[in-house]
């Protein structure tokens, strides 16, 4: 009986063993897992680290070159204070009031010159601009003129009228020089008064 009493003590003491060393195991492999699972994040996180500082080179290299892309604006003519300016494109110099800019003409190859109470362009006088008052008198009645003046000039003459077209009044101004062994015309088309006084004036101080 006690033999028996032993090995069935024993048996037991085996299976409680077993049982311990089962449940000794299997938080080993839940360890295991879990350091499996921080290695994963671990991972995880350099591979978000090295994306970022890949991106960051490629957002730097490009906003670099957009700044180079803007254009910078052209620069308007400087304006003059009142006294003489130069003309250089056609080799005259010009009285002219504050506030005058000079720049090129709109068409030919003249200068034209702006500011608060005047416009007018000067250039090398072509074949078919009129050569005698008579001839300027002749082309202005195709305007319809009214108070059409014309002035004698030491080197030319001035010619000057006005008219009443669709959009108001115009006040034209044609001048005819000799200037250094050049001839010049100098006009404008002005919209008051006062600008074509100021242009007959510019016109007559032309000089080299």
């Amino acid at each position: 009986m006690r033999t028996r009493t032993f090995a069935t003590l024993f048996a037991l003491a085996g299976i409680l063993g077993l049982s311990a060393c089962d449940k000794k195991e299997e938080p080993k492999k839940e360890d295991k897992k879990a350091e499996a699972k921080k290695d994963d994040k671990k991972a995880d996180a350099k591979g978000d680290l090295k994306a970022d500082a890949k991106a960051e080179p490629a957002a730097d290299a490009k906003a670099e070159p957009a700044a180079d892309l803007k254009a910078e604006p052209e620069a308007e003519p400087a304006a003059a204070a009142a006294g003489t300016v130069d003309l250089t494109k056609i080799g005259l110099k010009a009285d002219v009031p504050a506030g005058t800019s000079v720049g090129d003409a709109i068409m030919g190859e003249g200068v034209m010159v702006q500011g608060p109470s005047l416009m007018a362009t000067v250039e090398l006088a072509s074949d078919s601009r009129p050569k005698t008052e008579e001839d300027a008198k002749k082309d202005a009645d195709m305007y319809t003129p009214k108070n059409l003046k014309s002035e004698k000039l030491a080197d030319g003459f001035a010619v000057t009228f006005d008219n009443e077209g669709g959009m108001g009044a115009n006040f034209f101004v044609q001048v005819r020089r000799d200037i250094g062994g050049k001839t010049y015309w100098c006009e404008t088309t002005a919209s008051t008064l006062e600008q074509q006084t100021a242009a007959v004036a510019f016109c007559k101080s032309l000089k080299q």
